[in-house]
Parts: C-alpha cells; sequence; structure tokens
C-alpha cells in the first residue's frame, strides 16, 4: 500500500522543522545557524507539477546550529533554540506593533505580544520578524522547544540536564525563565506539555521518562482543583519511570482519550505510561532501527518514524486496549510483508522479531537506501513491491495536521496552502494526515486513511 500522498525535497538537510496553522508554511533548520521560511506552492493548474517549497525569508540571530523549532498555531509566533544556548521568539512585525500597544495581562495567561489569530491572516511571503530575547539561563546547549497548548509559556530542553520554562513578562518585554532543575542526570532531548499546560513530560538520555509540576505561580491563573498533586510547586518531579533495559529516550507524546504518555527509546521499544510504571507496548522487529520522532493522531492512531527513514503506524481498537504495530511504510522493499523492509507487519507486534534467513544485514539495508533509493536527480524510486522510498536518512521531524487544517481545501484569501496543494495531489480530496521531514531534505506528506 502506498501511503504517500506528496514528497518534496527542500535545498538541505531538514535538523529541525515546524508547520503553521493551516500548513501553508514551514520553519526549517538546514543543520545551520539560520531559520529559513518557506511557502507552500504548486505547479499550474493541470501543469502536474507536484507540490513544493519557496523560499520567502530567513531569520538570523543564532550563533551556532539550530536544534529545536515550534510554531505556535494561534499566536502565530515562532520558537527556536540552539547549541549557542540562546533561544528566540520570533512575532511578525506588524502583530509586534499591535501588541506595542496592547501589553499582554499575565493574570489571563496571554502569551506574550500576540501573533495573528491565524497564521492564514498574514501571508507568510509579505512578513517581516522581529525576534524577542529568551533569558534561557542555560550553561549548555539548547536541544529541544515546545509550546504549551496555551501558548503562555514554553519548555526548552538542554545538555545542562535542566529545562527551562518561558513566560512573557510585560514590564522588561522579554521573556524570562524558571528552571526545572531536579531529577535530570543527563541530557533533556525530548518535552511535552500535557492538554492542561501544567504538566511537563521529559525525555532524557539517562533513560528516564518523568513528569514535573510547571505551574508558574503567579504568571498564570490558579490551577484547577486536581491538576496537579497536592502540595506539590513548580519544578517537582512528580513520576519517574522506565522500563527494564531502556535506552536513551528520544521522544515523549501525549495520547490523546485518555492522556497517558507514549515514548520512544533507542532500544526499538515504544512505551506506555498510565500510572506510576512504564510498559512497552511496542517492540520493533529485527531488522526496524530505533525511532527519534513519535506522534499521537488521535486516541487510537500514532506514528513514529526514525534512523531507517520509514513510518511506524501503531494503532489501537479504543482507549483501554494496547498499542500495536500496524504498519510499516516507506521502505524499499522485496516483499510487501516483511515489516523489517517495508510492509505491514504480520508478527506480533510486541515481540522483537530476529533476522529472516537470508536477509541482509541492518548495514547492508541502510546502504542500499542510500544508494538505490534516490536516483540522481533527486526523485524516489520504488522497491520491487512498488512502494517508493520515503526517506533515505533519519528522520528527525513529524508533524500532525490538526483537524481544521485536514476539513479546509482551499486556502484563505485565494493563496493556494498546502492543504489545497495535497489537494489536488490526491484527486481533489485533502486527504494527509502526517508529515515527515528527514536529513534527505525531503518532506513527505502521508496519507493514512486506511488507519483512522
Amino acid at each position: 500500500m502506498n501511503c504517500i500522498a506528496e514528497r518534496s525535497r527542500l535545498p538541505g538537510p531538514i535538523q529541525a522543522i515546524a508547520f503553521n496553522v493551516d500548513c501553508s508554511a514551514i520553519a526549517v533548520s538546514h543543520c545551520g545557524n539560520d531559520v529559513v521560511i518557506y511557502e507552500a506552492c504548486s505547479g499550474a493548474s493541470g501543469s502536474g507539477e507536484a507540490l513544493s517549497w519557496t523560499k520567502v525569508s530567513t531569520l538570523q540571530g543564532h550563533q551556532q546550529v539550530v536544534s529545536g523549532l515550534d510554531w505556535a498555531p494561534r499566536t502565530d509566533q515562532i520558537l527556536s533554540c540552539s547549541h549557542d544556548r540562546n533561544a528566540f521568539v520570533w512575532t511578525r512585525t506588524s502583530a509586534a506593533a499591535a501588541a506595542s500597544t496592547t501589553a499582554p495581562a499575565a493574570s489571563t495567561a496571554a502569551s506574550g505580544p500576540s501573533g495573528s489569530a491565524s497564521g492564514s491572516e498574514t501571508s507568510t511571503r509579505s512578513a517581516s520578524w522581529e525576534k524577542q530575547m529568551v533569558i534561557t539561563r542555560l550553561t549548555k546547549g539548547a536541544l529541544c522547544v515546545k509550546w504549551s497548548p496555551s501558548e503562555a509559556k514554553f519548555a526548552i530542553g538542554s545538555a545542562a540536564k535542566v529545562v527551562s520554562v518561558g513566560y512573557y513578562d510585560p514590564e522588561s518585554k522579554w521573556w524570562a525563565c524558571k528552571m526545572i532543575r531536579k531529577a535530570h542526570e543527563s541530557s533533556v532531548v525530548a518535552v511535552a506539555w500535557h492538554p492542561n499546560s501544567l504538566v511537563l513530560a521529559t525525555g532524557s538520555t539517562d533513560r528516564r521518562v518523568r513528569l514535573f509540576n510547571a505551574y508558574v505561580q503567579g504568571y498564570e491563573t490558579e490551577a484547577p482543583a486536581g491538576s496537579l498533586p497536592p502540595n506539590s510547586s513548580f519544578g517537582d518531579c512528580i513520576i519517574e519511570v522506565s522500563h527494564e533495559g531502556c535506552s536513551w529516550v528520544h521522544s515523549v507524546c501525549w495520547s490523546p482519550g485518555d492522556e497517558a504518555l507514549l515514548y520512544a527509546s533507542h532500544d526499538g521499544a515504544v512505551g506506555y505510561v498510565r500510572g506510576p510504571q512504564a510498559n512497552v507496548v511496542v517492540r520493533l522487529a529485527g531488522q526496524q532501527l530505533p525511532l527519534k520522532c513519535l506522534e499521537a493522531v488521535s486516541e487510537r492512531l500514532a506514528v513514529g518514524a526514525g534512523w531507517d527513514g520509514c513510518l511506524v503506524v501503531l494503532t489501537r481498537r479504543s482507549a483501554q486496549e494496547p498499542w500495536q504495530q500496524a504498519a510499516y511504510l516507506g521502505g524499499p522493499s522485496s516483499s510487501s510483508g516483511n515489516p523489517s523492509l517495508g510492509g505491514s507487519s504480520s508478527s506480533h507486534p510486541s515481540q522483537g522479531g530476529s533476522y529472516p534467513a537470508g536477509s541482509p544485514s541492518i548495514v547492508r539495508h541502510l546502504a542500499q537506501m542510500h544508494i538505490s533509493a534516490s536516483t540522481p536527480g533527486g526523485t524516489s524510486t520504488a522497491g520491487a513491491s512498488g512502494q517508493p522510498a520515503a526517506h533515505t536518512a533519519c528522520v528527525t521531524g513529524l508533524h500532525v495536521r490538526p483537524a481544521a487544517a485536514a476539513a479546509a481545501t482551499a486556502g484563505a484569501n485565494g493563496r493556494k496552502t498546502c492543504a489545497a496543494a495535497a489537494a489536488a495531489a490526491v484527486g481533489g480530496q485533502a486527504r494527509w494526515h502526517v508529515a515527515s521531514a528527514g536529513l534527505d531534505g525531503q518532506v513527505v506528506l502521508w496519507d493514512l486513511s486506511a488507519y483512522m
């Protein structure tokens, strides 16, 4: 089954990527010091040209590699962090001018100088951006960032074994930070906010998953009763868990429906945290490499991707049932039934599995991906099964398309958005649910209708 709805290639490797609210623009780090803004476009009607991205802005200010990006859907602000220990909040100039006349009220948990209500209201092509300083207080490089669902604050994971929680200070007109210093014994490489914006999950290279109290007293409105443990304060570790044999934790995300936590670790496991223990719900098959990214699409569907450049699809029948691996998509394959080579999983998803007789080693499999998965012109080729290879290098970012954007089939104000371009590519229906980006410079849009 070919689930790739559309693909495009950017002019360099993708270290980090973030989409705006309607998926009409992306912010990208090409393993350099700048953040590049691209706007979606497609060929003329009937031309048959695929979706492409046009460079419209370059945000400069970092002195080392930009390692993390996030784009707030409502305020339309971009958050970036870098190995130079700094972070910036980027606001459209027009929005910044409006914010200077109306200071944000911390009592209502405003998220600083607000951008436009939607990323589609102001053309990215005609906008300029103003950077705002974030006082990170970090002593080592910043590795990952994430806006809270309220967009009133954000979290920055770092190599300094701490997490900075940023919030806007209207008096100083910059973003101040409080530090979560407890518990971590190594770099914090993943952060994820609970839907209530009060609890923060972290994944670390010390092989642990933790939940922290991230309520900023005096800035946010009073926390609802029962949303936090009694007598806990900012920075307190609520839960610390790990499964037996757990390796580095690369990604964490919240599972909708049951508000439990999913995480991916370097030992090829996908773990599930609900309560005081962590359980392995999926263990990747023998030739599948570990996942670097993990995202929940719905309460019954999640996706992951990592070093082998393929998309792992996880499903469950209801929020009360365990997750299972349903498919392994996007690898050049000689057998569509072998999950280690690109087809749907036919073995039990929680079992580790061994190499099939006569199968190539992981090293040879990766070499084959790089040598034969792409032509000199950069167009991916299909394996013997007819399924095209997705990525030929590590996947560094996943984006779940918002429900509002999935329903839209045309751009606002006559602009052709990513949704409209994808619609033209799949027969008039905007059928894509997840986007992946990797070090091969590709952005791939996935249609997961078969698993919804």
